[in-house]
């Protein structure tokens, strides 16, 4: 099989793809249309979204092994045909329970065997860089959202809901497969890559180590806030902000925009300024701002500020977290290795939604978040970062 050679070329594939299935997150688009046309209720049009969520998250354990032995290639390929295909499928269900299926279970695991791809990949070619491209591929995952919010609302205003779900399947289909013709590792990497380094950890290495459970633990705390936040966004406006509901709507836009924009700020930053220092900062900025919400309530100004502060924060661990992996355990196994590490994630994400039920309101919850922030930057003090000169020698390798 052809193999592309200019790093380039494989960097404009690879963000394809990931650009492409950031249509997961403007699913609140077709949540609207879903209850207008088919009079399903808030909560059944939510579920498939936060299901694909945890199966995004689930998945990436096998997607991450299945690129470390095959490369991206393969990964993507199927990420298109479970992404699309599912999309496809969900164009011809009229009941809230085959929606979970089609595009909770199957367009959610073709968002996970996609996803690991460009991180894992893209760190290959730009070893020097690993910082500023990560950030960059999680920065199209994030910032796609936006994008395909304007699509879809576009296409709703004049097709039915069915059918934009089929124009979505299929134009993702295509995308994401155009991505994977120009997506391989660099041909040196191929060459080595059944050499285990003297830097690396197999999957099963890894999780024996107390940096592993840590790190993990990190994770889990350190993305709560974020995935509230921006989860609710339009509620939050409206009850911590007093926003009217029209202007909270619009609360969604700006916290999607702070979000991407952190996700390559922090990325490159870390490169200059190291990966755990930049992740200390985040947690002190996350902590912060999630206090300010909890007790400047009604402050239109410090809500702004606040929430913006959060999207910074969340948008920042995604980008660093995954490089912080890369670093600490090698290259040898990235994509099973982050694909594990990225499990806190899905617990999060879960978490998040039972503190909001025990807490009740929301400055309530984001008191709750901020001392699980807390915890995460006390553990952030915990770890030992690998030598800068380890890191040097590594780099220049």
């Amino acid at each position: 099989m052809y193999t592309i050679k200019n790093k380039y070329i494989v960097l404009i594939g690879a963000l394809l793809a990931q650009i492409t299935i950031a249509g997961l997150y403007a699913f609140s688009i077709f949540s609207t249309a879903l209850q207008t046309e088919y009079g399903w209720t808030g909560d059944q049009t939510f579920f498939p979204y936060a299901l694909a969520q945890f199966i995004f998250a689930f998945s990436t354990i096998f997607s991450g092994r299945l690129v470390d032995k095959k490369g991206p290639r393969p990964a993507l390929l199927i990420g298109a045909i479970l992404y699309g295909g599912g999309l496809i499928l969900s164009s011809f269900v009229k009941t809230p329970g085959l929606m979970y299926l089609t595009y909770g279970v199957i367009t959610g695991a073709g968002v996970g065997f996609v996803y690991v791809c460009p991180l894992s990949t893209l760190i290959k070619w730009f070893p020097k860089y690993r910082g500023m491209i990560t950030g960059l591929s999680v920065a199209a995952f994030g910032g796609g959202s936006i994008i395909f919010k304007e699509v879809l609302s576009g296409l709703l205003s004049t097709h039915l809901v069915s059918e934009v779900f089929m124009i979505l399947g299929l134009l993702s289909f295509v995308l994401i497969l155009v991505g994977a013709l120009f997506t391989n590792n660099p041909s040196d990497f191929v060459k080595k890559a059944a050499t285990q380094g003297p830097l690396d950890y197999t999957t099963s290495e890894m999780i024996k180590t107390k940096k592993f459970k840590l790190t993990w633990v990190m994770y889990w705390l350190a993305v709560i806030p974020g995935l509230l936040v921006l989860g609710a966004a339009k509620n939050i406006g409206i009850e911590v902000g007093g926003l009217n509901e029209a202007v909270a709507g619009g609360v969604i836009s700006l916290l999607a925009l702070a979000n991407a924009t952190s996700r390559l700020v922090s990325g490159t930053l870390s490169d200059k300024f190291g990966t755990l220092n930049m992740l200390k900062a985040i947690f002190v900025l996350t902590i912060a701002s999630l206090l300010s919400l909890s007790f400047m309530a009604g402050n239109v100004a410090i809500f702004y500020i606040a929430a913006a502060g959060v999207a910074v924060g969340y948008g920042g661990f995604l980008a660093l977290f995954p490089t912080f992996t890369n670093q600490e355990f090698g290259s040898f196994r990235y994509g099973s290795n982050y694909g594990v590490v990225y499990q806190a994630y899905g617990l999060a994400a879960l978490t998040g939604i039972l503190i909001k039920r025990v807490a009740g309101s929301f400055t309530t919850t984001f008191i709750i978040s901020a001392v699980a922030a807390s915890i995460g930057l006390i553990i952030a003090f915990m770890i030992k970062e690998r030598a800068s000169q380890e890191l040097k020698e590594e780099k220049a390798a």
